[in-house]
């Protein structure tokens, strides 16, 4: 059990500095304006993790570079299908993170996001959102 324990935890070590790496390249982009190239960088590579932990660092990561970007319909224009579905993933999860802020006004910038994706992709992105465990 030890050696399991031990090969789990450097995993985890590995995934969060991976994650630190792609947050760290977020938010320089976000301290100069680029909330749509931290987005993009964002979700270049999503986070493939059952752990807590970092699938909660990610999703933070992901959600506030969404609720900076201006106009998502212009962001979804090179968006790729498999894109769009992480992206419905975490407008859902976004909604979850900010329903408290500010009496959940806060929600409108993901429901924007989720508008602007059922428009692209179709009501088949929900479905996929609803089904994938992974966020």
């Amino acid at each position: 059990f030890f050696f399991r324990d031990l090969w789990r935890l450097k995993r985890n070590m590995t995934e969060m500095e991976d994650l630190q790496s792609v947050i760290d390249a977020c938010s320089v982009k976000i301290s100069g304006g680029d909330y749509t190239g931290a987005l993009r960088e964002a979700i270049e590579k999503p986070i493939s993790t059952k752990d807590q932990k970092v699938k909660e660092a990610a999703a933070k990561n992901i959600c506030a570079c969404m609720s900076g970007v201006g106009n998502p319909a212009k962001f979804l224009v090179d968006a790729s299908d498999d894109e769009c579905d992480t992206l419905m993933k975490y407008c859902y999860k976004g909604m979850d993170i900010y329903r408290n802020i500010n009496k959940g006004k806060a929600c409108a910038k993901f429901l924007k996001w989720h508008e602007e994706l059922v428009k692209k992709c179709g009501h088949g992105v929900i479905m996929r959102a609803m089904v994938d465990k992974k966020c």
